[in-house]
């Protein structure tokens, strides 16, 4: 049996029962059965009105939390050990790295204006001390510490510097990293190492995605990755180039870039016939949209040699059809299909002979 509360009615003079009752909100109250054991009550419904329970107290502390105003926190320094500022207070502090850089003292002045950022971040100083340190790394030829100290601007000062200036010497910094060979040492060359490059150019790119260095920053990022004989990374960031800047002067390089790479693809794969196709689409696409470039003759050549292939490919189906699975009706339509595609190929004449052998005489 279902639980009930007994309550007296005092007019009746006797007690009455009536389902027990629980707040639903402020002063409201309604009929609720009891959360007992009973068999009328299944195991998920109880466990449905325990989470609703839960819920329920948890609701105004989530509302509280949410009521709270937005405050922005200055972020910590961190712990910087050997990174001391001279000054206390940051206009002492930037008149002190002016003073030490007018001395010649320019090591020292760099570590003082990074000291300055690091302690008063919001200062008004701020800014123009980490472009400071930022080109003292970049004159000492850190390429890596310099790139990352202007970023440091562009994500934290932005429209308090010079945008354009910071973007060329980002962009002037990671062309010297993509050409600079890694591991050199007493008569050893070293060796090429450009897809450390490609962090930065992306960065470029991010920070100013409709900026001046664009389009150039991902035709960059196409080349390192074919450097590194990565075809396909290498064709994703020269079609971005075209496709997100087709009138830029770097798009005639993009497109001659991908057509390469979709040639280096097919003979790198030469039974691929899907491969085959992209290289001479893109062949095709870029002596449409580019007839009048440097390298036209060099497209024009690979086109005429992936023709060859393809034609080549097309005849070899037909004579599998014909010596090997000795199926003359399937080789008569594949003899046919070839020459259709490729009249003037050197397996035309060999092709009609077939045609004409396999046609049965009309009686």
């Amino acid at each position: 049996m279902n639980r009930r509360t007994v309550c007296f009615c005092p007019r009746a003079g006797k007690p009455i029962r009536a389902a027990p009752r629980a707040l639903t909100g402020p002063g409201a109250l309604r009929n609720v059965p009891a959360m007992s054991t009973s068999p009328s009550i299944g195991p998920w419904r109880r466990a449905g009105l325990a989470i609703c329970l839960g819920l329920a107290i948890v609701a105004p502390g989530a509302a509280e939390a949410a009521a709270k105003p937005y405050m922005e926190e200055t972020p910590g320094r961190g712990f910087h050990l050997l990174i001391r500022p001279r000054e206390k207070a940051p206009a002492a502090q930037w008149a002190h790295v002016q003073a030490l850089d007018a001395a010649g003292r320019t090591r020292a002045a760099a570590k003082q204006a990074l000291a300055l950022r690091i302690w008063w971040p919001n200062a008004e100083e701020a800014p123009a001390a980490q472009l400071y340190y930022a080109r003292r790394l970049d004159e000492r030829g850190k390429l890596q510490a310099a790139f990352d100290a202007y970023q440091h601007l562009v994500d934290r000062y932005p429209g308090r510097f010079e945008f354009n200036e910071v973007l060329e010497r980002q962009m002037r910094l990671a062309k010297t990293l993509m050409d600079r060979r890694k591991g050199r040492f007493l008569f050893l060359p070293g060796f090429a190492a450009p897809e450390r490059a490609i962090p930065l150019f992306e960065k470029i790119v991010a920070s100013a995605p409709e900026g001046a260095f664009a389009a150039e920053a991902y035709v960059l990022i196409g080349a390192a990755h074919e450097r590194a004989y990565a075809y396909d990374e290498a064709i994703d960031a020269y079609f971005t180039a075209l496709n997100r800047y087709p009138d830029s002067p770097f798009a005639a390089q993009a497109a001659f870039a991908q057509a390469r790479c979709h040639v280096e693809l097919s003979e790198d794969a030469p039974n691929d016939g899907r491969a085959l196709a992209e290289a001479i689409a893109a062949c095709t696409l870029f002596l449409q949209r580019h007839p009048e470039t440097e390298p036209r003759g060099e497209i024009e050549s690979s086109l005429a040699r992936l023709r060859d292939r393809q034609a080549a490919a097309a005849f070899a189906r037909a004579r599998y059809y014909d010596r090997i699975l000795h199926k003359p009706e399937s080789a008569r339509i594949e003899y046919r299909r070839f020459l259709a595609l490729f009249p003037d190929a050197p397996q035309a004449a060999e092709a009609r002979d077939r045609i004409a052998q396999l046609t049965p005489e009309e009686k």
